[in-house]
């Protein structure tokens, strides 16, 4: 999956887009250090559904990407 495709129509500003990266980060780091490029795509992925729905808490972004399976909340 292209990154293009991931961000596409989503700004951030920069102090948000360092909190996302953070996120993304830590999901990589606690998914270890065997993480497969498909998984760390589908973390950015979740990472930014969760952001662009207005999450702004850095631990409920990693358990986003990290557990998928949590609704992804409407904050806006």
């Amino acid at each position: 999956m292209s990154p293009v495709r991931l961000i596409h129509g989503a700004t951030f500003d920069p102090e948000t887009t360092k909190l996302l990266v953070e996120a993304y980060e830590n999901a990589c780091a606690t998914a270890g250090a065997d993480v497969s490029l498909s998984l760390k795509e589908l973390f950015a992925k979740r990472v930014l559904q969760a952001a662009s729905r207005g999450e702004r808490d850095r631990e409920k972004l990693t358990a986003y990407a990290l557990h998928g399976t949590h609704k992804l909340p409407d904050v806006c």
